[in-house]
């Protein structure tokens, strides 16, 4: 069984400045070797960078996505925050964190339509003050995604927006100095890095980084989602030189946040075996398509190879007895 402590009984950090914040978070991660068998046997070098451990609600990737964005806020005087999410957001739930440190107002605007209740994630995002608005699925299927931006842009004129997931230039140019830096501490010695892909931004990041000789992997956690390239493209840095990058499209599980047992049993097996717990929407798909690479024969003997845990793992609360265990 998987135990994680309960996210709500975690104490909160006292108000901060944003550079007080930074200097809290900007903390080099551990990288720990991950001896999975299917490594060994074919002579790969597989660790895992452990963004997950940076903080039990900033978790991740999320504050190097975000770093950028409160700086920018901050320069140009604006006291809200806004930005958008699904009901179990993982970015929605480090915003809301943020805003509590920093004593600023959060709005979170959420895709679907409010329940009877809220999911925990909403919940605690509303405990630490944020204020949730909703907007339908409809409604965020019709309203391209630049047009919507601009509606709030104009509605709320003191607000700095946020693209869903921490997404845009100040997102890229976070995730991008990060690994720009384990480079310069001699800590990315690889042929290989290997992260999951949802709005591209830090697959855009690490393509962007300075990382020697290291191609860039991703896994879409997304399902027939193929302007996922075009986005990525979108965002790289066309004055300077970008690493060899690809998407591998082939273990989303049946869609976004769609999970089955075989997924679950691997992501148990990894837990067991190797103490590391991966979340189900992201990080799992992404190791079991690493695992099935190196499986097949498309990683080379060799090879040093980097995964990448994103964090995530409050997501786990909305998969309900398909969950672990929360305390």
């Amino acid at each position: 069984m998987i135990v994680v402590r309960r996210i709500s009984s975690m104490k909160l950090l006292n108000s901060l400045s944003t550079a007080e914040l930074s200097r809290y978070f900007d903390v080099i991660p551990g990288i720990e070797p991950l001896k999975l068998p299917v490594a060994h046997q074919n002579l790969v070098t597989l660790d895992c960078l452990r963004l997950d451990k940076a903080h039990p609600f900033i978790s991740g990737n999320k504050w190097y996505k975000l770093k950028y964005h409160l700086y920018a806020a901050q320069a140009a005087d604006k006291n809200t925050l806004i930005s958008f999410g699904g009901a179990h957001s993982n970015h929605l739930h480090a915003l809301a964190y943020i805003g509590k440190c920093l004593g600023l107002k959060c709005i979170g605007v959420v895709r679907g339509e409010p329940g009877p209740t809220l999911t925990p994630t909403l919940q605690d995002c509303v405990d630490w003050g944020m204020e949730l608005q909703w907007l339908s699925r409809k409604e965020f299927r019709d309203i391209a995604e630049v047009k919507c931006m601009e509606l709030y842009a104009e509605r709320y004129s003191d607000a700095w927006l946020i693209p869903e997931g921490g997404a845009g230039e100040e997102g890229v140019s976070g995730v991008e100095a990060l690994f720009t830096r384990l480079y310069q501490d001699g800590m990315l010695n690889y042929d290989l890095l290997a992260c999951a892909v949802g709005s591209g931004t830090t697959l855009a990041g690490l393509v962007n980084a300075k990382v020697g000789r290291a191609e860039c992997l991703g896994f879409s956690a997304l399902k027939g989602d193929f302007d996922l390239e075009r986005r990525v493209e979108r965002q790289l840095n066309k004055t300077s030189h970008v690493n060899a990058w690809q998407i591998c499209h082939d273990y989303h599980f049946g869609g976004f946040a769609k999970i089955n047992s075989r997924l679950t049993d691997f992501i148990s097996d990894i837990y067991q075996s190797h103490d590391l717990l991966l979340d189900p929407i992201y990080t799992g798909k992404m190791l079991f398509g690493l695992s099935e690479f190196m499986h097949q024969g498309r990683v080379k003997p060799g090879a040093r190879i980097l995964m990448i845990h994103t964090g995530g793992l409050q997501g786990w609360r909305g998969f309900g007895d398909k969950s672990p265990v929360f305390q």
